[in-house]
């Protein structure tokens, strides 16, 4: 009789979680359907039995090597684990291997995140069940956070609310958005930050979500409305505002002041020696107030949402910049803590997920960036990737002359 072969799984996270020993393989499938707990409990016996599971081994090699038990009861704690999906046997095995050679370029982290929060359970989506699930969220979490950040105590910039006209034909603005690394040095003007500030990260309109609080509206989508980001801006050379770090106070559409001493300097350190951030007009850091989203939404995948939703706002930024002559970038090569503390956020309650700025552009005439040059004659086979029939095709051996083709 053939002996089963198990091996350790290679997508396993053991953790502390409320004072107990926890381990979770990320890669195993939840239902969609039932509420189910991948990770368990284990104990030290169980982590000393995977360890003789580093590589492939059967229960009676398992046993041999561990002494003290019997190999029924071994067998029956292995079955628990591959139960688990803490050990996996050679089909288990294979799925890891195609998982792993397709996301070997990113480390433990992403892959844990990602696989971690797949397949969750919603709960539906009529009126009566989001207003069952608003009832709970109010119950259980109290009142709703507030959906305006400020710094009362601030010097403030008032930004003039006579908007420039967003009037350029939207396939235009579209079509003319590059990511520009090069600027001519001039000031932006003051209705430019302001227009740009006010359709990025200002509320359009307030709405009544009952139990949820009184939430806002903004030219972004947002995963429930709950818009927990914030928008910084480093000033560096933009018409009568003094330079430095402030904060966009969107309900009062100010600038409030964080830091005066904020200079390009600090700039080029934070962002890596960055020379597309550094020469720019202004920048944002936008951050999230991670509270606004767990008040309503208690499971990890909405973090997925709220990094969604700054790359919406970041769309929105680079778009409105466009209609207003500028050129604009995104990026999110930072350095995280040194950031946060020059924000002045902790990095837990809110923290800084993205950033974007823009300047006077310098481009050529057709309005490609500087350094940017289109391309002509390409062969067309160094951009396409074959297509899996081809290359089942050129896998298999030639037929006999005559043969059929198949059905």
């Amino acid at each position: 009789m053939t002996q089963v072969e198990f091996r350790r799984a290679q997508t396993l996270m053991i953790y502390w979680h409320d004072g107990e020993l926890t381990a979770e393989n990320y890669l195993e499938s939840r239902s969609t359907d039932t509420e189910a707990e991948n990770a368990v409990a284990v104990d030290a016996r169980a982590v000393e039995l995977l360890e003789h599971f580093t590589d492939w081994s059967t229960v009676e090699k398992a046993a041999a090597g561990l002494g003290d038990f019997d190999t029924a009861s071994v067998r029956e704690a292995v079955e628990a684990l591959a139960d688990a999906g803490l050990l996996v046997d050679r089909t288990g095995a294979e799925r890891e291997e195609r998982f792993l050679g397709a996301w070997r370029a990113w480390g433990e982290e992403a892959r844990f995140f990602h696989f971690g929060t797949r397949n969750t359970i919603y709960t539906g989506d009529s009126l009566e069940q989001r207003r069952s699930d608003a009832r709970w969220v109010r119950e259980t979490g109290g009142n709703p956070p507030a959906i305006f950040k400020s710094y009362p105590e601030a010097p403030r910039v008032y930004l003039p609310r006579a908007f420039l006209p967003l009037a350029e034909a939207f396939g235009q603005v579209l079509t003319r958005r590059r990511t520009h690394r090069v600027f001519t040095g001039d000031p932006a003007g003051l209705a430019q930050l302001s227009t740009v500030l006010f359709y990025t990260f200002g509320p359009m309109q307030l709405y009544d979500a009952g139990d949820l609080g009184t939430l806002m509206l903004r030219t972004s989508p947002c995963g429930g409305a709950r818009h927990e980001l914030e928008g910084y801006v480093a000033v560096l050379d933009v018409q009568d505002v003094p330079p430095g770090l402030y904060h966009y106070n969107a309900e009062a559409h100010a600038l409030e002041l964080v830091d005066p001493g904020f200079d390009r300097a600090r700039l080029h350190r934070l962002t890596y020696e960055s020379e597309m951030c550094t020469p720019s007009a202004f920048v944002c850091f936008v951050t999230a107030v991670f509270e606004r989203t767990m008040y309503k939404y208690r499971h990890s995948r909405a973090l997925r949402v709220t990094l969604l939703s700054a790359g919406h706002l970041g769309q929105t930024f680079v778009l409105t910049s466009t209609a207003v002559g500028l050129g604009a970038w995104q990026s999110a090569a930072f350095r995280d803590e040194e950031l946060d503390e020059a924000l002045g956020v902790d990095g837990f309650a809110e923290g800084c997920l993205y950033m974007f700025g823009a300047g006077a552009p310098v481009h050529d005439e057709s309005g490609m960036p500087a350094g940017i040059s289109r391309a002509r004659l390409t062969d067309p086979g160094q951009l396409v990737a074959p297509h899996p029939a081809d290359l089942r095709a050129h896998s298999q051996p030639s037929a006999p002359p005559g043969t059929p083709p198949p059905l």
